[in-house]
């Protein structure tokens, strides 16, 4: 975000996520170790054809270990993964 958008916005943004979190509209899951190293071996399994980065693979962790079944992103990777993309894009 900051080498696209510069300081200023990328501080504002963050501010706004603080408020998410103070409010209990946003949770923030930090990556452990032993996420990190599941997301390895997600990354190392389905790499052959997908080209899902380490970045992509540790929501992927994390949202199986949550439950999470619906994701608003633009990626068209969470939908490989299996999860219900939103805003659904054709």
């Amino acid at each position: 975000m900051l080498m696209n958008l510069g300081y200023q916005p990328t501080v504002e943004f963050k501010q706004k996520l603080d408020v998410m979190l103070e409010a209990g509209v946003l949770e923030l899951v930090w990556i452990t170790e032993d996420i990190a190293a599941e997301a390895w071996t997600v990354f190392e399994r389905f790499n052959a054809d997908k080209r899902w980065s380490f970045t992509d693979c540790t929501p992927y962790v994390v949202m199986h270990r949550l439950g999470i079944t619906e994701v608003f992103a633009f990626d068209h990777h969470f939908e490989q993964m299996g999860f219900h993309r939103q805003p659904a894009l054709t």
